[in-house]
């Protein structure tokens, strides 16, 4: 018994900080070695950033008025070997229950059905993150996620990952979608 209590792992914490300017907020977590952080884009920040890059007002709209984008950085700081994930095992969990990430695949089939460019498709892929990936210790990226929740949403990340077969998960609690900037 006091073998077994030595070598639990404690809860992660998730740290939350607002950037006092922005109003920008940040959380971020560590488990078995492995960091990920989430940071508001707000939604005039996705409207300047896709209308940049080819795509028609009506569908920036759906992605900055009708998810949460979220700046997502996923580092192997010191897990004991490579680490595996896929974003489809990422759940975002809301009193009303848990729910997938949108992904990358989901919205390439929206932005067709909408006649959306291919070029502008394709600065849309590479600037989410990447939906399965591998890292080595000291590996990492980043790249956009995206949530199929109401602007301002409260929720908790769950998020998943394989090392060396095993599965390892933690959440990141607190975490809250942005809204429309202040006038």
């Amino acid at each position: 018994l006091f073998c077994a209590a030595a070598v639990a792992t404690p809860a992660a914490e998730t740290l939350h900080a607002t950037d006092p300017e922005t109003g920008i907020a940040t959380w971020e977590t560590t488990a078995h070695g492995v960091s990920l952080r989430l940071t508001q884009i707000l939604p005039d920040q996705v409207r300047g950033f896709y209308l940049a890059r080819g795509f028609d007002t009506e569908s920036v709209e759906l992605l900055a008025a009708g998810a949460c984008v979220f700046q997502t950085v996923l580092r192997n700081e010191s897990a004991r070997g490579t680490i595996e994930f896929s974003l489809a095992d990422w759940r975002s969990i809301t009193a009303r229950g848990e729910r997938p990430l949108k992904l990358e695949a989901d919205w390439q089939k929206d932005w067709e059905k909408r006649g959306v460019p291919p070029a502008a498709r394709t600065a849309f892929r590479y600037a989410l993150y990447p939906t399965q990936h591998r890292y080595e210790v000291g590996d990492w990226n980043m790249g956009m996620t995206t949530y199929a929740l109401p602007l301002g949403s409260r929720f908790d990340l769950r998020f998943v990952w394989r090392e060396g077969g095993q599965r390892r998960e933690a959440v990141l609690s607190g975490v809250r979608c942005a809204t429309e900037a202040s006038p």
